[in-house]
């Protein structure tokens, strides 16, 4: 086969200008161009925005429940992450799971077991153990009862919490700020009767 001469080359020998400009840009524009940084500043600050609200949600660990309306109160402290026990008019329930029947608890004036309740919170409590060997359990629970709810509810919750080994009761309520911090009530200081006030001592004769 005999050897033949190569022909002409497209954009070397054929000169074909539009070809030129639309394939290598005519030289009229620049390759390089400036990236824009006001996106990646306004990832940043949503990034920025989320992580404080998430690390600050102090008064957003129990969320306002339409069925309840907590007790108002002028002062409270800040929560701490516990498992929360809701009371309403209907339902005792922890972590949203329904454990007992709040009119049932209100029929008897006896301190009664909540089984369901003591068995949930034994489980949470060894699962915490299992997370954290080295700290001693701190018994710590949030209490969300609607202020209107049997004051006989809340003591077989109370009792059954403290069985469990969660002897620190919190009560959430509405201050005055709006948040809902509770007070921190552990069960050796709960509210004791006032002392009778001394009897007056007797004349001499």
């Amino acid at each position: 086969m005999a050897i033949e001469r190569p022909g002409r080359v497209l954009l070397q020998r054929i000169p074909l200008s539009f070809v030129r400009k639309r394939v290598a840009g005519g030289g009229r524009k620049a390759v390089d161009q400036s990236i824009s940084l006001v996106p990646f500043i306004d990832f940043l600050i949503v990034l920025v925005v989320f992580l404080l609200m998430s690390f600050s949600a102090s008064g957003e660990l129990v969320a306002q429940q339409p069925s309840i309306t907590m007790p108002d109160a002028e002062h409270g402290r800040a929560l701490v992450v516990s498992p929360i026990v809701s009371v309403d008019d209907r339902l005792v329930t922890l972590e949203g799971e329904r454990v007992a029947d709040t009119q049932t608890l209100a029929a008897s004036a006896d301190i009664e077991r909540i089984e369901p309740l003591i068995e949930r919170l034994e489980t949470l409590k060894r699962n915490w153990q299992t997370l954290h060997p080295a700290k001693p359990f701190p018994g710590m629970l949030i209490l969300q009862a609607d202020k209107n709810v049997d004051f006989r509810v809340i003591k077989k919750v109370i009792a059954s919490a403290a069985q469990a080994g969660y002897g620190q009761v919190s009560f959430a309520v509405n201050t005055a700020t709006g948040a809902a911090p509770p007070a921190r009530a552990p069960m050796e200081a709960l509210p004791a009767a006032a002392p009778a006030a001394p009897e007056p001592a007797a004349p001499a004769e």
